[in-house]
């Protein structure tokens, strides 16, 4: 007999061999077959849905249309343009515009004098330019023409600078600037008597140079 026979028929069970005596524990939960499969059911639906949600199509994205404000038109001024130019009449132009635009569209003649007028003066709405031939003399109501100069007496109100001002008795530095801001702002003075706005000016002061001031 081979050894390796020999070896299995030593070490086959004989049936009499003592058993170990083992102790298994009773399990602690006992689930039965039909709640498991629930519970595994639920999960599986929990996941489905989860997966559905995710790949749902994307929310639409709303691009916000710019819708710009309609832009109001610009306020305008409307002045008359008479004397030596080739085109008198209405000349509407932009608020703020000055007595050298208004002349750009009426077009001065050649014998046109343009010393008198302060061509940088702001144009308010309702304004008269009288635009004089060199050596012809002022009309007797140009005082209340924008821009002209000074009538046969006493200084411009509309044409004067603040240094020129300031010869009025009374009328210093402040005083003279006070003048021609408020010129500024209300386009030209249209009566002597407008002095009395300008902050500085009492009716004192207004009585003693009242007489040697014009339009």
């Amino acid at each position: 007999m081979k050894v390796s026979q020999r070896l299995a028929e030593l070490t086959r069970p004989t049936g009499e061999e003592d058993l170990m005596a083992v102790d298994y524990p009773e399990p602690r939960i006992n689930v039965a077959p039909k709640q498991a499969a629930a519970a595994v059911g639920a999960v599986l639906v929990l996941v489905g849905g989860w997966f559905v949600v995710r790949d749902g199509p994307p929310e639409p994205e709303w691009e916000s249309a710019e819708v710009a404000a309609p832009a109001g038109e610009p306020a305008s001024v409307v002045v008359s343009v008479v004397g030596a130019v080739a085109q008198p009449g209405l000349v509407t132009l932009d608020e703020g515009a000055r007595i050298a635009d208004a002349l750009e569209q009426a077009r001065p003649l050649p014998e046109a004098e343009l010393l008198s007028l302060n061509l940088a003066q702001v144009l308010a709405d309702g304004q008269q330019i009288i635009v004089l031939a060199k050596g012809e003399a002022p009309p007797a109501a140009a005082g209340a023409a924008a821009g002209q100069s000074a009538g046969s007496s006493g200084i411009s109100l509309n044409t004067a600078s603040a240094q020129d001002l300031t010869e009025l008795p009374g009328v210093g530095e402040a005083t003279a600037a006070a003048i021609v801001a408020h010129r500024e702002s209300i386009g030209s003075f249209t009566s002597v008597d407008q002095l009395l706005d300008v902050k500085g000016i009492g009716p004192a002061k207004f009585d003693a140079i009242k007489e040697l001031v014009s339009l």
